[in-house]
């Protein structure tokens, strides 16, 4: 642990990277993410991780609009975690409820346009635990 460096997500890269990898998809191919912004930080740091931006430029997503509703990547159209209190425990699970009303177009104010695939990131402790769930729209 004390050889980590803490503001590079290696766990959150790899699990990214698998995920995709067996999905068969890029970061280009998801319709949007939820993603865990527990700080600031650590939304931008996730950036980088998930391959967004390169390494310490995770604020350029925000300030050229990427993560906005019509960007490149739209990020936590929900409002994310701390827009609802972040219900630890079931930040996960409210999460993938959030993704599959997207994309069964049922989010309502919130709903992204024509969703196909949606991108989920969650982590625990200080990025030592990392799960990404790839969401596909069924028809």
């Amino acid at each position: 642990m004390s050889k980590r460096d803490i503001i590079s997500f290696e766990g959150c890269t790899v699990a990214w990277r698998q995920a995709l990898d067996r999905a068969g998809l890029t970061l280009g191919d998801l319709s949007f993410v939820e993603t865990h912004d527990c700080f600031t930080i650590a939304e931008l740091i996730e950036y980088e991780a998930m391959g967004l931006t390169p390494a310490g430029q995770g604020a350029r997503a925000i300030k050229e609009g990427w993560t906005q509703p019509d960007g490149r990547l739209p990020v936590n159209l929900s409002g994310g975690l701390k827009a609802k209190g972040h219900p630890i425990g079931a930040t996960g699970v409210s999460m993938h409820v959030l993704t599959t009303m997207q994309l069964c177009d049922e989010a309502g104010a919130i709903q992204a346009k024509d969703p196909q695939f949606g991108g989920i990131f969650n982590m625990g402790g200080a990025a030592v635990a990392n799960y990404v769930s790839i969401l596909e729209r069924v028809k």
